[in-house]
């Protein structure tokens, strides 16, 4: 008996980008509409995102169409942590279903072509934090990853605030040699607990990139840089990870770099049925001249419906009958209602936004303290720029 090959998850056809970043803070005024540009500008599918400081949890749809999935601390406490997920209009279309688990770990299942894929956002605590709230963290995500399905291609990224460094010894199964330079700390060695005990392999560490490109966080002195963000995968499905690679480029105001995941698989659409709500133009029929063509559209409509009747419809059918001449009538006259959102960050803010991004880049290419300091002040006084002409943007709008 001939066996078949088994089923290949990946299509060549399809290179799915998938981020991670750490960005501070999402409370500012116009924090997400640069943080989602960013995402358009690489192309990310899905970004995950630590650090947000939004209380409570929740589904919202930004201007742009990207919709936020977030959990954060009960509301009424300090705006501390919080992490979410940002998904373009495809990813979101493929969405599942989602847990907002805690402030520190947020769960997404997503349909695709051959096989499900569950992302886990993570904060975790810092290597310097108590023995107590990083054991709680790591039960609780053990929780979380024992509760995804067996045959599911995970994905578990986040600021793990790890440092797992190059020597693998012992560990061959988990991670690579080509991770950043530096000694594992106790952070690093839970990181790869975990990842060994879920069959999870740490991405960061399997790609021979140069150092600037492998590590995640800077000082703000600008002197000390560690690879402390990370993204793990499936062991199983380790042949559908292209790359793994931080962007220096990418600039909301962070001490993080963004760090992106490419992955060779196409996320599918979630088909739909047809008792969607449709909504159409009807503000149209204001105009007089709209108005009469609307009518004489639907009065012939019903007539070619009563030429076409030979005997007598049921309720039923002649309900769908009459449902669907008003439908095609609205399709053909109206048309369907667009979304109303309009973008409220001004053409000034954004160009002022890009000249802060070729200040970040002046900062990663110094060579000299003194270019470095020249270019940080630059970048500081740009960023703040920034804020003000958020703040004001959004003053005009709101009034």
């Amino acid at each position: 008996m001939t066996l078949k090959p088994p089923m290949k998850l990946l299509s060549s056809k399809a290179c799915v980008k998938i981020g991670q970043w750490k960005v501070r803070t999402m409370l500012e005024s116009g924090k997400c509409a640069q943080v989602t540009q960013e995402m358009q500008r690489y192309g990310i599918s899905i970004l995950g995102v630590s650090e947000m400081r939004w209380n409570s949890c929740g589904k919202m749809m930004t201007a742009s169409g990207e919709t936020v999935l977030y959990s954060g601390m009960d509301e009424g406490e300090n705006r501390e942590r919080g992490v979410g997920l940002i998904l373009s209009k495809d990813a979101a279309q493929s969405l599942l279903e989602w847990e907002p688990v805690s402030e520190r770990i947020i769960r997404a299942r997503f349909n695709s072509r051959w096989q499900q894929v569950t992302v886990i956002q993570c904060y975790a605590p810092t290597n310097e934090a108590t023995e107590e709230e990083k054991d709680d963290f790591y039960e609780q995500l053990q929780v979380v990853m024992e509760q995804v399905p067996r045959r599911d291609m995970k994905i578990v990224m986040g600021d793990m605030n790890a440092k797992v460094g190059t020597d693998d010894t012992g560990r061959e199964e988990v991670m690579g040699r080509h991770g950043a330079k530096a000694e594992m700390n106790e952070n690093g060695e839970k990181w790869a607990d975990v990842c060994q005990a879920n069959e999870l392999v740490i991405g960061g560490t399997l790609f021979p990139h140069k150092e600037c490109h492998k590590r995640t966080w800077m000082s703000p002195d600008g002197g000390t840089e560690n690879q402390i963000d990370h993204v793990a995968f499936s062991k199983r499905w380790r042949s559908s990870l292209q790359d793994v690679r931080a962007m220096r480029g990418a600039d909301v105001e962070s001490d993080h770099h963004l760090l992106i995941v490419k992955v060779r698989i196409k996320i599918a659409k979630v088909k739909k049925g047809k008792s969607g709500r449709v909504r159409f133009e009807v503000g149209k029929l204001r105009d007089l001249e709209t108005r009469n063509v609307f009518k004489l559209a639907l009065h012939n409509r019903f007539e070619c419906l009563q030429q076409m009747e030979e005997e007598e419809p049921s309720v039923d059918d002649e309900w769908r009958q009459i449902e669907q001449c008003y439908m095609e009538t609205c399709e053909k006259v109206l048309g369907q209602a667009k979304s109303n959102k309009k973008e409220w960050i001004s053409k000034e803010t954004w160009e002022t936004i890009e000249q802060r991004k070729e200040a970040k880049n002046a900062v990663n290419m110094a060579r000299t303290r003194n270019q470095r300091r020249d270019a940080s002040r630059r970048h500081k006084e740009l960023n703040r720029e920034v804020k003000r002409s958020c703040r004001r943007d959004k003053r005009v709008y709101v009034e």
